[in-house]
Parts: C-alpha cells; sequence; structure tokens
C-alpha cells in the first residue's frame, strides 16, 4: 500500500510539473506586434514599385499609389507629434492630399515637389516626410492619365524609388 501511494504522488508529482511546463511556455510565447504605420508604409511602397516595374494596369496602380497616400496622411500625423515644428507645413500638405492627384504633373512638381503651395519650414527634416504623401500623389496622379507611354511608367518609377530614398530619412528621424 505504502509503495502504491508512493507511486500515486509521484505520478500527481510528474503531471503537475508538466502542466505547469506548458502553461510557461503558453505565457512565455512571443506575442506578436501589430505592423507599424512605418513598416505598413515600407512594405506598401516596396509592393508599389515592383508593381510598376511589371508594369501592372493603370487601375491596380492607381489603387495601390491612393492606398500609400493614406498610409502616408497616417505617418505624417505620428510624425509631427515627435516634430511639431512640421505640423503648419505637413498640416498644409495633408489638407491638399486629395486634391493633388487631380492635378496636371506639372502643377504638383511646382506646387508640391517643390513647395510652391506650401508653407515655409525651418526643419530639414520636414521636407523628407512631405515627400512621403507627395510622390505616391504623382504615381496616382500619372496612372489617372492611364500610362500612355513607356515613359509614364519609368517616371512613376522614380518617383516611388525616390520616395524610398526620403522614406529611409523619416525612419531614421523617428527611430
Amino acid at each position: 500500500m505504502y509503495k502504491q501511494l508512493v507511486i500515486l504522488l509521484a505520478a500527481a508529482s510528474l503531471t503537475a510539473c508538466s502542466e505547469k511546463e506548458e502553461v510557461a511556455q503558453v505565457q512565455t510565447a512571443p506575442v506578436e506586434k501589430a505592423e507599424t504605420t512605418l513598416q505598413a508604409y515600407k512594405s506598401q511602397a516596396k509592393s508599389l514599385l515592383a508593381d510598376i516595374r511589371t508594369q501592372n494596369t493603370a487601375q491596380e496602380l492607381e489603387k495601390s499609389s491612393a492606398n500609400l497616400v493614406k498610409t502616408s496622411r497616417k505617418l505624417l500625423s505620428e510624425f509631427t507629434v515627435k516634430y511639431p515644428q512640421c505640423q503648419t507645413y505637413l498640416g498644409a500638405l495633408d489638407a491638399a492630399a486629395d486634391l493633388i492627384p487631380t492635378l496636371p504633373l506639372e502643377e504638383i512638381e511646382t506646387g508640391y515637389h517643390a513647395d510652391g503651395k506650401l508653407p515655409k519650414f525651418d526643419d530639414p527634416v520636414c521636407y523628407h516626410a512631405k515627400d512621403l504623401l507627395v510622390h505616391p500623389a504623382t504615381v496616382q496622379a500619372i496612372a489617372k492619365q492611364g500610362f500612355k507611354s513607356e515613359s509614364a511608367y519609368q517616371d512613376a518609377e522614380l518617383e516611388i524609388v525616390e520616395v524610398i530614398a526620403h522614406f529611409d530619412q523619416v525612419e531614421r528621424a523617428l527611430n
């Protein structure tokens, strides 16, 4: 009887230990973090670049670039929390975000790439953040025109290559 009691206690002990191990494993399993706006922007920009290089349809490229503009607006909002000195400049850009893709390319260039329609700013970091919206909005405008020539795809590609360079600056500024 004594041996049976010892075996029963040992078995219960082992079972309890293995249950604790399972609980511990569940509790220490890494929790996946939600994708940050920076990560979303980067992956969307790379995906858009790949779609441009494979000459996806104008409709698809317009949709993808519009999504990147949407993500950029959220990112710029987060950016101004860390860099409030950019609020007036980036706020004016955000107010024009829906209008920009409807403008002729020359007007986008002079008004938003070259800052003709935006207020002055003092901190160069604001400029890099601005381009996260302007470049995909330019691709959106090109797509609205329908990619009528091979050079239109090349122009769109250059816009996204350039925005990825600006993104690197913004990413460093936020990290």
